[in-house]
């Protein structure tokens, strides 16, 4: 019997010990920081009703974004990616006066996360980071259902530091972004389809 027991709480210590380990892991925050979110030619176009449907994450590996040098642990972050992209493109869809909704819609935006990478290269006093974000993206017509445009955006960051560190690596992760929704918001051929979409007063 006190053999058995030993060997049912091995099995369950050995349960238990991944979801112990993590739960002191903290991800990095990554996040589109609205105070950088300016109007663009985006706002170009009349107000529309956009829908922006689920996010998609077609990453090969959706549990992480990178690999700490030396094999000391997984890069992740704090919330899903796909969140953080939906977030990034309601931010930029209402400063540009376009209304963000979930029903009556004028048109629809599916992304797709391609890539969301944060490759880490150790060098003998310093590092260096990559961060790259690829997102595609399909404008859809919010009633007839046709595809109006197909884009492929791609934001890359390199940055090298003294120091390796979250924070440094969050921030660089960050301008990745940044630089994919600047090139999203500044793409005058979405904001040509979002002005000729034809809105429900006009059907």
């Amino acid at each position: 019997m006190t053999g058995r027991l030993a060997r049912t709480s091995s099995v369950l210590l050995s349960l238990l010990l991944p979801i112990i380990s993590g739960c002191g892991t903290a991800g990095l925050d990554v996040h589109y920081p609205e105070a950088r979110v300016n109007r663009t030619i985006m706002a170009s176009a009349p107000p529309r009703r956009v829908e922006i449907a689920p996010v998609a994450d077609r990453r090969m590996d959706t549990t992480r974004i990178g690999i700490r040098p030396k094999n000391e642990g997984d890069i992740v972050t704090s919330r899903p990616v796909a969140d953080l992209v939906r977030e990034a493109l309601v931010l930029e869809l209402s400063k540009n006066g376009h209304l963000v909704v979930s029903h009556e819609r004028d048109v629809i935006l599916a992304a797709t996360v391609e890539d969301f990478r944060l490759d880490e290269v150790a060098g003998y006093a310093s590092a260096r980071y990559v961060a790259r974000v690829v997102i595609a993206l399909n404008i859809v017509d919010g009633r007839g259902g046709d595809i109006l445009l197909t884009r492929r955006y791609v934001g890359i960051k390199r940055r090298d530091v003294d120091k390796p560190s979250d924070d440094a690596r969050r921030e660089t992760m960050d301008a990745a972004l940044a630089r994919t929704m600047h090139d999203l918001a500044t793409d005058p051929e979405l904001a040509k389809v979002l002005a000729s979409v034809r809105t429900a007063a006009t059907r």
